[in-house]
């Protein structure tokens, strides 16, 4: 079922990429064309715009030049002036100056009246005549003086045309009167000989630039704008926001001064591509951009900025594919079914077979194989693990299943042999056993024996040990085969703790049940030991041999001359100490060893509960083996009194009392070196 879901995965994924790749291919060039009808649009409007007004400068250039118009006659110049500002709503004045400084301008007021203002330089005194005319055209009020302090020779629209020799467009600028964004045309008037005698100028406001730029249909999150070279705001669809006042003074804005993320982050995008069309991001919404320039002919160095949101395209391919993945989804989820039902037919006795051997490797071998299968290789597979189960389920009777268990999970071949490894060796023995079972018949003797070692054999299970062997009542176990463990140490000790509390509740429910207790001692080692398979090529066990094992037996042993119940090595202690509280108990030989070796009782966990005084104890116990091992028997002398009035069920403290008592009395050999022979097991 899963490779029918991975091969139809395979086959629709690519398919309904590809179509969502395709689909936003198409749509985003469909943005792209989109963007450049609107940018054709604004830049046909804005030069639309803009042309008249320089065929209308260069046009009024040649009447002049042909005599047609003169400020020598003011008054059909103003006429034709007027005429050609009510001609063209985007011309606010008509600017007609000579080279002696006399000026005409005829300019719109705020309520569409016409304003003329005359300069004659070439009377005395120079005038200035300002002439006001109604809605009708009508005279209604003259103003003269004398103070002409306007020269239009220094003005840029002048001087920038008589410099160019023609065509002369000025840098954006606010309008005096209206406060708006405008920009002047202006075309020179030669005499024969080519000399620059006059400038005609047609100051025009931007303003119906950004009313068009309002008027287009850029999505519901886009916005296109118009700005110069220098980065200032020549149209935008807020008109209001395009004029910035800074000390006083009115400036077109710059892009940045708008106060919309759209414009600043287009124009960063713009930047990092390095092309006109890009994508960028604004404040969590993605982005189609474009700059584009205008075209040379315009003779202004402008560009447009169209911006429109990927959703106005892809939005609804968004939806397509997203209604296109839960079709598949659904068509996905009914052949899963289908193969779901072919499967099981197959896939439901291999699961039962797995489950079966799984068992038998586990060796539990209860329960019978009922399974039906129309494929004859499954029903032979079935007849096989049957056969299987029924013969591992006689010899499990015979070999420790725990043991089995592990050799299996490890691999570990069934060959006579073994290897060195550093293991954990614990042995266990009952106390006073044979007084015990003396008492008890058989039958009764070997129930109470079989509910202990099977709560031994539990807790050392628990704490991955491995069960050698019983030797009657004793427990042989050991940690770190035939699975490495690196903690072998701490958890055979810990294990053994583990024991005790276990017997110690089990003892306390036998006496109150009016059953013999089994108090129980162990003992644990660490060493090399040589651990595999022992014995014949017919019958083999699986234990470790080394000296190791024996100290552990010994070790168990000493129990009883130390009155403790459970005695650790030293090289288990170095491997455990950081986790666990152990007392340092004697110096001592073992039976079969003339070495020294230190042992240890082992008190408890370091971070679980101690017996009370425990830290005390040990410190106490500590000082004084101290003071006993370089022969200050005084000295020891006073620490166990002193641990014995503190402690006076303490049965160490109490025999290094003895101890101290017979060495002072009489005072042993320069060879004295502190080691105590074991002469039981």
């Amino acid at each position: 079922m899963g490779a029918f879901v991975g091969l139809l995965f395979m086959t629709a994924v690519p398919i309904i990429g590809y179509m969502h790749s395709r689909s936003t291919a198409a749509l985003l060039q469909l943005a792209d064309e989109l963007m450049m009808r609107c940018s054709a649009a604004i830049m046909e409007k804005t030069t639309n715009y803009l042309e008249p007004a320089a065929v209308m400068a260069e046009m009024s250039a040649h009447l002049a030049e042909a005599d047609s118009l003169s400020l020598t006659s003011p008054a059909r110049l103003e006429a034709y002036a007027i005429a050609v500002l009510e001609a063209h709503p985007q011309l606010a004045m008509f600017n007609m100056a000579d080279e002696h400084g006399n000026f005409l301008m005829p300019k719109k007021m705020p309520d569409g009246s016409i304003a003329t203002k005359v300069i004659r330089r070439d009377v005395d005194p120079p005038t200035v005549t300002w002439k006001y005319r109604d809605l009708q055209g009508n005279v209604t009020k003259t103003e003269t003086a004398t103070n002409v302090s306007y020269d239009p020779r220094v003005r840029p629209w002048y001087k920038g045309a008589a410099e160019a020799g023609g065509m002369y467009w000025t840098d954006m600028y606010i309008l005096f009167t209206d406060q708006v964004p405008g920009i002047t045309t202006a075309y020179p008037l030669s005499d024969s000989r080519g000399n620059t005698i006059g400038v005609f100028g047609l100051d025009m406001e931007l303003g119906a630039i950004s009313d068009f730029l309002s008027a287009l249909e850029m999505g519901s999150d886009g916005v296109a704008f118009v700005f110069n070279g220098k980065g200032e705001v020549v149209a935008y669809p807020d008109v209001s926001r395009i004029v910035v006042k800074k000390e006083g003074k009115l400036s077109p804005a710059l892009c940045r001064q708008l106060g919309d993320s759209r414009v600043t982050e287009c124009l960063a995008g713009h930047r990092k591509a390095g092309s006109s069309r890009f994508t960028f991001a604004s404040e969590g919404v993605d982005y189609i951009g474009a700059v584009l320039d205008f075209p040379e002919s315009l003779g202004k160095d402008w560009k447009i900025g169209l911006v429109v949101a990927q959703d106005d395209f892809i939005g609804t391919l968004s939806d397509t594919s997203r209604n296109t993945l839960l079709i598949a989804l659904a068509i996905l989820l009914g052949s899963v079914l289908v193969a779901h039902r072919l499967a099981r037919s197959i896939s439901q006795p291999i699961a039962a077979l797995e489950g079966e051997a799984r068992q038998i490797q586990n060796l539990q071998f209860e329960g019978d194989m009922d399974l039906e299968s129309p494929i004859s290789e499954i029903q032979g597979l079935r007849d096989a693990l049957a056969s299987m189960k029924v013969g591992l389920s006689a010899f499990g009777l015979y070999v420790p299943a725990e043991l089995v268990k592990q050799l299996v999970r490890t691999g570990e071949a069934a060959r006579i042999g073994g290897h060195r490894e550093e293991l954990s060796i614990f042995f266990s023995d009952i106390a006073g056993f044979t007084p015990i079972s003396e008492t008890l018949s058989p039958e009764v003797l070997m129930v109470h024996l079989s509910e202990y070692l099977n709560q031994m054999t539990r807790v050392i299970g628990t704490h991955d040990g491995t069960v050698d062997k019983f030797i009657g009542d004793a427990v042989m176990a050991f940690w770190g085969a035939p699975t490495p463990q690196p903690d072998h140490a701490y958890l055979a000790c810990l294990a053994a703790l583990h024991c005790q509390r276990q017997v110690g509740e089990l003892n306390a429910n036998w006496e109150a049940e009016g059953k013999e207790p089994f108090p129980t001692r162990i003992g644990i080692h660490t060493g090399d030991v040589v651990v595999g398979n022992v014995g014949s090529s017919e019958r083999m066990n699986y234990s470790v041999l080394g000296d190791a094992v024996n100290v552990a037996s010994r070790l168990e042993g000493a129990n009883k001359v130390y009155g403790t119940s459970i005695i650790v090595g030293q090289s288990t202690v170095e491997k455990a100490a950081d986790r666990l509280v152990f007392r340092p108990l004697d110096r001592v030989a073992v039976l079969g060893r003339k070495q020294g070796l230190m042992i240890y009782e082992l008190i408890g966990e370091t971070d679980g509960d101690l017996p009370p005084g425990a830290m005390q104890l040990c410190s106490g116990f500590a000082a004084g083996l101290e003071a006993y091992s370089r022969r200050d028997w005084e000295q020891a002398m006073r620490h166990f009194d002193s641990l014995a009035r503190t402690f006076p069920e303490d049965a160490p403290t109490a025999l290094f009392q003895e101890r101290c008592r017979a060495l002072l009395a009489e005072p042993p050999g320069d060879d004295w070196d502190g080691v105590n022979q074991l002469k039981a097991k």
